[in-house]
Formats: structure tokens, C-alpha cells, sequence
């Protein structure tokens, strides 16, 4: 006879093991999702490419030939008309969760990202650390079909230089977050598709090459900072985790180019009669990589001299940049608008619905404090004689 308590324990345990597998979904029945596009097209309907990987492929011979992944397509008013469209291709079901990058053409980052967000919001299995980025002077699916030694899946690749390069490296989270807040507008990262010649082929082929950053306004593209600028924005905006730059030295044609391991800003917001004010503070620390000079960096005066000329490069070039985002874009991708709703909401609720006209008269000041903290495992260059060396 069973006791109670005991059958009790005994309906538990197997209400449990029944219940915990009734809507699995096998690995063999998924087709796993690397990478995606979308693009406008002509007639001004979304088309969509996704890139697979194929399994069966990514163990055992490394050196085989074909291709490890597959790409299909499909076509729609919007994304849900697109996956409806793709999925009667396949024979497994799509499964977007282990998606790693997501590309948008030119032609549709120009016409807008409004409309095609809502369906990645609200699907339960949209990875939001997606990084998403706009093909510069192309389509999102061109992308896709990019072969890459290095990695089994070609745009794996892409994520791992998002992750190294430290170039505007924007994941689905911080599109939404940055497209519903107040005070700034969204930026994404760019890749262009550029030809590599090959020795003794005719034809050249295609690798990806992270350019810069994609200003929008209003969720619509507007234009594009080159690399130097990007990582002006990056540090500006409190996001650059590692840089470089390279100073010419007075009266001379030397250069020093010195490594960022440190880059730290602080904005301090004024309002007085309507007019807006930004004070900025950057500061730096790098190392000495490379040196045509003859300075001796054993004495503390030359570093100083480096030291000072790249305060003044870096105030310059900063104080150029922010202008040329005023006067050509009037778009605020770097958050002033926020400091300042943060700072002084009370100034903030009287300007917020104005606040491109604002900000593209706002006033900027930036002051710099730069410091090199390594000069490399040598004073001078190796190669000079005695007096040849700068003391």
C-alpha cells in the first residue's frame, strides 16, 4: 500500500519529468542563425538575407574547400513577411538567438530604421548584444557572402574585430536605448567591403574593413565619421577603450606616435540666457610606440615636449570635429543633450524640443591634460650614434 505523503511525492516527481521536455526543439531541427541583412529595395520592400552555418561542416577536416555555411533569402512588407517568406525554404526552423551581427544597406539606413525595429523588440528570441552596423556604399546582403580564412563562419569575424579594433562597436541594446532616450541620437558602426588583390589571380576579392561611424538623425543616416574623428567621438563621449596618435614635433618634421591606454573626459553643462555652454575636460595617458625623432625620452623635458604638442593636437582636432557635427549634420550623436538632462533638468525641459537648433549653436571649451607614462624599453632610437641623440 502506498501512503499518502508518499503518493503525493510520487505525482510531483513525475508531473515534473513530463513536463520538462514536452517542447524541446532537437539541435538537428534548428538552422542556427550567424548573421542577417536587410536592405530597401527598388520598388520599396524590405529584402533579408541570413546567414547559417552548416554543422556538419564545422568539425573534422579544417582544409575542405566548401563552404561551412549557407545564405537564403526572402522578401516583405516588413520582417515578420520576410521571415515568412524564408522559412519555406529550409528544411529546419530558423533560430536567431546565436545571431551575432545584424547589417543594414546604405539605401535603407538613408531611407530609415524606424519601421524595422519593432519586430526585434518584441521577438522573445532577438540576441540584443547583436552588433549592428551599415554597409557603407552597399547592401546589407553583400556582407554575407564574404569569404574569410580565419573564422569557420565569415561573420564571426566581424564580431571579433568589433570586439578588438575599438572602433563604434553599437549592439541592438544600445540602438533602442539611444533611439528612446533624450539628449542624443544614435550612431552605428561602419564596415565597408574592399577589394584585396591576390598575386597571380586576375580577379581580386573582398574583406571586411571597419571604417567609422554612421550618424543618424531622427533614425535616418546622414553621414559618416571617418576613423580619426570616431575615436575623437569615442572619447568624448566616455566609450574609447584604446587609440593612437601621432604629433609632429615643432620645427620639425618628426613624428611620435603614442598608444592610448587611458582616455577620460568630463563635460560640465552652463545656461545663461538661453545660450549653452560645454566645458570638456580630456584626459590621457599613453606609451611611446614608435619615434623618428632624436629626443632622449630618459630626460623628462622631452616627454614634456610630447606631452604639451598633443594637448594641442588633441584640443584642436576635438574642437574641429564637434564643430563639423554642428554645421554638416545638426545631430547631437554624443549625448550632450543627456549630460545636461542629467546635469539641469530644470534647463533641460525648456530647451529638449528644440534641442538640434540648440546644440548646433551650442558653445564647446575643451581643455586637455595629457600624460605619457612610458616611453618604451629604450631612451633614445636604437640605431642613432652619440651624438646624434637629443639629450
Amino acid at each position: 500500500m502506498i501512503r499518502k505523503g508518499s503518493l503525493g511525492v510520487l505525482i510531483v516527481a513525475m508531473t515534473v519529468i513530463c513536463a520538462a521536455c514536452w517542447d524541446r526543439t532537437e539541435i538537428n531541427d534548428i538552422a542556427l542563425v550567424m548573421a542577417s541583412s536587410i536592405d530597401l529595395d527598388e520598388d520599396g520592400r524590405y529584402s533579408g538575407s541570413l546567414q547559417m552555418a552548416i554543422p556538419a561542416r564545422q568539425i573534422g577536416n579544417t582544409t575542405q574547400k566548401s563552404k561551412r555555411y549557407f545564405v537564403e533569402s526572402g522578401a516583405g512588407n516588413g520582417i515578420q513577411q520576410m521571415i515568412m517568406d524564408t522559412q519555406p525554404k529550409l528544411s529546419r526552423r530558423l533560430f536567431v538567438a546565436h545571431r551575432r551581427v545584424l547589417f543594414i544597406g546604405e539605401r535603407l539606413a538613408k531611407h530609415g530604421l524606424k519601421d524595422i525595429f519593432d519586430y526585434h523588440g518584441r521577438n522573445p528570441t532577438t540576441r540584443l548584444r547583436t552588433y549592428v552596423l551599415v554597409v557603407k556604399g552597399g547592401e546589407g546582403h553583400d556582407a554575407l557572402d564574404i569569404e574569410y580564412p580565419l573564422e569557420f563562419v565569415p561573420t564571426e569575424a566581424v564580431r571579433e574585430m568589433e570586439l578588438m579594433v575599438g572602433s563604434t562597436a553599437v549592439t541592438m541594446r544600445d540602438l533602442f536605448a539611444a533611439a528612446s532616450g533624450e539628449g542624443i541620437q544614435p550612431v552605428l558602426g561602419v564596415i565597408e567591403l574592399k577589394p584585396v588583390k591576390e598575386k597571380g589571380k586576375a580577379g581580386a576579392t573582398k574583406t571586411f574593413d571597419l571604417t567609422g561611424t554612421a550618424v543618424f538623425k531622427d533614425l535616418k543616416l546622414v553621414g559618416y565619421l571617418n576613423g580619426r574623428d570616431t575615436q575623437l567621438m569615442l572619447w568624448v563621449t566616455g566609450k574609447l577603450k584604446d587609440g593612437s596618435l601621432a604629433v609632429e614635433l615643432p620645427g620639425t618634421e618628426d613624428t611620435v606616435n603614442v598608444k592610448l591606454t587611458e582616455a577620460k573626459r568630463k563635460i560640465s553643462p552652463k545656461v545663461e540666457n538661453g545660450k549653452v555652454t560645454f566645458a570638456i575636460r580630456l584626459e590621457g595617458k599613453g606609451t611611446v610606440e614608435e619615434d623618428t625623432s632624436h629626443l632622449d625620452f630618459a630626460n623628462p623635458d622631452n616627454l614634456h615636449l610630447v606631452e604639451n604638442e598633443l594637448e594641442k593636437l588633441i584640443g584642436k582636432r576635438m574642437r574641429k570635429m564637434i564643430a563639423d557635427v554642428q554645421k554638416t549634420y545638426d545631430s547631437d550623436i554624443f549625448g550632450f543633450g543627456e549630460v545636461l538632462h542629467k546635469k539641469n533638468n530644470k534647463a533641460w525641459r525648456q530647451l529638449k524640443s528644440n534641442w538640434n537648433e540648440t546644440f548646433a549653436e551650442a558653445e564647446f571649451t575643451i581643455d586637455t591634460d595629457f600624460v605619457v607614462i612610458r616611453a618604451g624599453m629604450t631612451g633614445p632610437s636604437l640605431q642613432l650614434r652619440e651624438q646624434e641623440v637629443v639629450k
